[in-house]
């Protein structure tokens, strides 16, 4: 017979350590935030172009990714078209 163990497996230990991390952070910043010494004007001000700024860095990393992404699938395709006219050369012998 087997015995089911009372203890958690790595993973969903793991889960809950990284749960438990993301949660403090995310109310360590809240609290941040809550407590910063800047009015409110000011920090919505501060909070936008903030944002702005990451919403400008995601548009560049994603014409960044497109363009990478496009020069592996053309080198893809050149490698694939020479190795496929190498078979079929080789067939054709």
């Amino acid at each position: 017979m087997s015995q089911k163990s009372n203890h958690p497996s790595a993973g969903r230990l793991i889960c809950g350590m990284f749960f438990v991390i993301f949660f403090s952070l995310f109310a360590g910043i809240f609290i941040g935030f809550l407590i910063a010494p800047q009015s409110g004007r000011k920090f919505r001000e501060s909070l936008k172009s903030w944002l702005n700024e990451m919403v400008e860095r995601g548009k560049f990393t994603i014409e960044e990714a497109k363009v990478y992404g496009n020069e592996f699938l053309d080198k893809s395709r050149e490698r694939v078209e020479s190795f496929s006219s190498k078979i079929k050369s080789d067939l054709r012998e």
